[in-house]
């Protein structure tokens, strides 16, 4: 028995379907989790789990580049699916490997087909939830899966 607890790497909006996880390890789908704390805490149920990291491109990108450098390597590895950027510059890349120290990058499988601005997301594909959050959440804001309830049982969520 286990308890899954992670961070949001970037701030939610109220209204997201979406958020970005600084680990996907533990969270199941159908899970109901509870993000944040005190007044702005705030319960959803998982539709889907997918990656975690979420940072930002640290030098202009161009179409075909298979290298971004990004502000910070935490959370990424190598094999998992990416989201870049949003709206009509929007792509998924697959992290063929990851430069953690001085310059951090991550290189992708295949070359990029959009140009990618200084600052744009690279993120995890992050959790999906069932409805959308009442609440904004700020990045760093806890998600855990159940509180530990001292004095009486834990509702921890047993792995399959």
């Amino acid at each position: 028995m286990t308890q899954a607890a992670a961070t949001l790497s970037v701030a939610a909006a109220a209204g997201a379907t979406n958020i970005k996880i600084s680990s996907a390890e533990g969270f199941d789908s159908g899970q109901k989790i509870m993000i944040d704390t005190g007044a702005n805490r705030e319960t959803a149920i998982i539709a889907t789990v997918g990656t975690a990291g979420a940072t930002t491109v640290g030098a202009a990108t161009a179409a075909g580049a298979t290298v971004i450098p990004i502000a910070d390597a935490i959370g990424f590895r190598e094999g998992q699916t990416i989201d870049i950027d949003t709206g009509a510059n929007a792509e998924t890349a697959i992290v063929a490997s990851i430069r953690s120290f001085g310059a951090a990058s991550i290189t992708v499988t295949v070359p990029l087909a959009h140009p990618h601005a200084v600052g744009t997301q690279v993120s995890g594909t992050g959790i999906n939830l069932t409805a959308a959050l009442t609440r904004a959440h700020v990045g760093g804001a806890q998600v855990i899966d159940y509180v530990p309830t001292p004095g009486g049982p834990n509702q921890y969520h047993k792995r399959r």
